[in-house]
C-alpha cells in the first residue's frame, strides 16, 4: 500500500532546513496550529487525522475561543441595548471562526518575528469562499467604517440624540477589525511576497476543480504561482500498477498543457508513509529539486486599469472561462463582474467614474472593459 504526505510538510522542511524562521498553519478540520522553526527548532510529531505535521508544543493556542469579532459584536448589542446573547447565536454561523484565524494570521505576519508563514487550507471551494469573504471585508472597510473626523459640535449632537458615550469605542473597534482583514487582504495578494499552490490528482474531476480554482483566484487577483500533481506512481510500483500509471502520466501531460505556463510539479507516490524530517526533506528534494519553495515560482498578469485614446480599460485574466459565465454590471462608483456562480465589486478610480459608457470584450482568456465618454 502507497502512503502519502501533505504537500506543506514539504515547503516546511525545506524552509526551515535554510535556517529561516517559520511560522505554519494547518487547517485540518478547521484546527489552525503553529510552530516556530528555526535553524534549531524542536519538534513534537503528531499524527491526527492522518496527516503529518510538526508542532511546537509550547505554541498551541485556543483559536477556536471567542475572538475580537465576538467581542466586537457583543459590545455593538450592548451599546444598542439589546440580547448580547444574540452575537453569541450569531458566532455558529458557517464561517464565523474563519474570522478569528484570518486576525490570528494577519497579527504574526504583522509582528515580523517570522521569514514565512504557510497556510495548509481546506477544500478548495471553501478556501476561495473565504477568500472572496476577506476581499469583501476589505472593500466595505471605509464604506461602513469611514474615518470619522470630529467636529466642535459633535459633543452637543451626541449629548441631544443620547448618543451613547461607548458608541465611538464601538465604532473604532469594528473598524479596526476591517483594517486588519483589509491589510492582510493586501498582503495575501502582493505577488512579490504572497503566493498559492494548488495540490491535485492526475485525473480529470481533479483537473477541473483546479480550472475552477484559478478561474477564482484570478477574479480576485490572489497570486497563483505553482501546482502540485501529487501521488504519482513510481516506475518501481510493479507490473500489476502499469495500466493506472500510463493513466496518469497521460493525464499528468495533459494537466500541464491545461495550466500552462503554471509550472506542474510532480510529487511521487511513496512506498509507506513519510516521517522525520529526512524523510520529508527527501520527498521535498523530488518536489522541488533546486528550486527555492520560499520563492515566487511564478507571475501571472496583473489586474490593471490602463489608458487607451482618452478611455481607460480594466483588463482581467480570466482562464477557463466561457464567454456566457461572464457579466458585467455597473454602478455608480463600483464595477461588479460575475464570473459564474462567483462576483466580485471593483471600486472604479475617481477619473472613470465620471465616464458613463461601459463596454466589454472576451478574447478566450481576459476580459476588458472599457470606459469611455458616452457620445
Amino acid at each position: 500500500m502507497y502512503g502519502t504526505v501533505d504537500r506543506v510538510e514539504v515547503i516546511d522542511c525545506l524552509i526551515a532546513e535554510r535556517g529561516l524562521k517559520l511560522r505554519h498553519y494547518v487547517f485540518a478540520d478547521w484546527i489552525m496550529v503553529g510552530s516556530d522553526r528555526g535553524p534549531n527548532p524542536c519538534y513534537q510529531i503528531l499524527r491526527p487525522a492522518s496527516i503529518l505535521f510538526l508542532q511546537a508544543a509550547h505554541q498551541l493556542g485556543r483559536h477556536d475561543a471567542p475572538g475580537p469579532v465576538l467581542t466586537w459584536l457583543r459590545d455593538l448589542f450592548v451599546w444598542r441595548n439589546m440580547d448580547e446573547t444574540l452575537a453569541d447565536d450569531m458566532a455558529a454561523f458557517p464561517g464565523f471562526a474563519d474570522l478569528a484565524r484570518l486576525l490570528t494570521l494577519g497579527e504574526h505576519i504583522e509582528s515580523g518575528d517570522f521569514d514565512a508563514v504557510v497556510v495548509d487550507c481546506p477544500a478548495v471551494r471553501h478556501t476561495l469562499d473565504l477568500l472572496a469573504a476577506l476581499d469583501a471585508a476589505a472593500r466595505v472597510l471605509e464604506r461602513m467604517f469611514p474615518e470619522r473626523q470630529p467636529t466642535v459640535l459633535e459633543p452637543f449632537l451626541k449629548a441631544l440624540s443620547g448618543y451613547a458615550a461607548s458608541g465611538e469605542d464601538v465604532y473604532e473597534a469594528g473598524r479596526d477589525l476591517l483594517l486588519r482583514l483589509s491589510r492582510l487582504r493586501q498582503t495575501l495578494a502582493d505577488p512579490e511576497t504572497a503566493s498559492v499552490r494548488l495540490v491535485l490528482a492526475a485525473d480529470s474531476a481533479s483537473l477541473t476543480e483546479a480550472q475552477q480554482a484559478v478561474t477564482a483566484l484570478s477574479l480576485f487577483a490572489y497570486p497563483l504561482d505553482a501546482a502540485f500533481c501529487n501521488r504519482l506512481l513510481p516506475e518501481d510500483a510493479g507490473p500489476w500498477a502499469n495500466p493506472r500509471r500510463d493513466d496518469q502520466q497521460t493525464n499528468l501531460k495533459y494537466v500541464r498543457e491545461s495550466l500552462e505556463p503554471l509550472p506542474v510539479l510532480p510529487v511521487p507516490l511513496q512506498p509507506r508513509d513519510v516521517e522525520g524530517l529526512q524523510g520529508l526533506v527527501a520527498l521535498a528534494g523530488l518536489a522541488y529539486g533546486e528550486a527555492d519553495p520560499a520563492a515566487v515560482l511564478h507571475v501571472r498578469p496583473a489586474q490593471a486599469f490602463s489608458r487607451r485614446d482618452g478611455d481607460y480599460v480594466l483588463s482581467l485574466a480570466l482562464p477557463f472561462v466561457e464567454r456566457e459565465e461572464l457579466a458585467i454590471e455597473r454602478l455608480d462608483d463600483a464595477l461588479i463582474v460575475y464570473v459564474g456562480e462567483r462576483s466580485r465589486t471593483f471600486d472604479l478610480p475617481v477619473e472613470v467614474r465620471g465616464l458613463n459608457g461601459v463596454s466589454s470584450a472576451f478574447d478566450g482568456d481576459t476580459l476588458r472593459v472599457t470606459f469611455s465618454h458616452q457620445h
